[in-house]
């Protein structure tokens, strides 16, 4: 193996060197050197919190695994970071799918309770949610045919976001965007009864 002098000091490298060789005090040596800046990546990207700290823990046993491969054709710190960003990143478009996922189905249950039939509401107010719900059939009718499927599929078929998207051959992100779209126009189309009850 080369080792590129100019890149690292002694003591690093045989850190290195001795972790790879499976010495877990060297290891542990090299994460207390670096563990500040892993968690300030992480903290810079995701936040402070719970998530960051799920992160720092995710990278430092991804270092673990990976640093046999660790070449010496570059820094440590910059190899190190490499893996911090990209384990960061790739957490933080999973909680962004999660929470676009969550805010259509707030949207969606914010709807719904607002039109659903109330066994305590007056006659008045029952007779009105009925009409309500005839006229969201009416406004079905009114909405992009890609929408009003989506919408279909997943309220009266009982589909999942995962089945829609493979039944129409589109990616799921796409069928939620269709779905929030189409709850938006028949939102604004029944806007006259929306805060009825409430």
């Amino acid at each position: 193996m080369i080792v590129n002098q100019e890149f690292m000091n002694s003591e690093e490298i045989e850190l290195i060197t001795r972790a790879q060789d499976g010495d877990e005090a060297a290891f542990t040596r090299l994460v207390e050197q670096h563990d500040s800046r892993v968690m300030s990546i992480a903290c810079s990207i995701l936040g402070s919190g719970f998530d960051a700290e799920e992160v720092y823990q995710e990278i430092f046993l991804k270092v673990h695994r990976k640093i046999s491969a660790f070449r010496f054709e570059s820094e440590f710190t910059t190899w190190l970071h490499r893996l911090a960003v990209n384990a960061a990143l790739s957490k933080k478009r999973s909680l962004n799918r999660r929470r676009n996922r969550e805010t259509v189905m707030d949207y969606e249950n914010d709807f719904f309770d607002s039109v659903s039939a109330n066994p305590n509401d007056e006659p008045e107010k029952r007779q009105l949610r009925a009409e309500i719900l005839s006229q969201i059939e009416a406004a079905l009718t009114k909405l992009p045919e890609r929408q009003r499927t989506v919408f279909v599929m997943k309220h009266d078929q009982g589909l999942k976001l995962k089945e829609i998207a493979s039944t129409l051959g589109i990616a799921e992100g796409t069928v939620k965007a269709y779905l929030f779209r189409a709850i938006e126009n028949l939102r604004r189309e029944l806007e006259p009864y929306y805060n009825i009850g409430r």
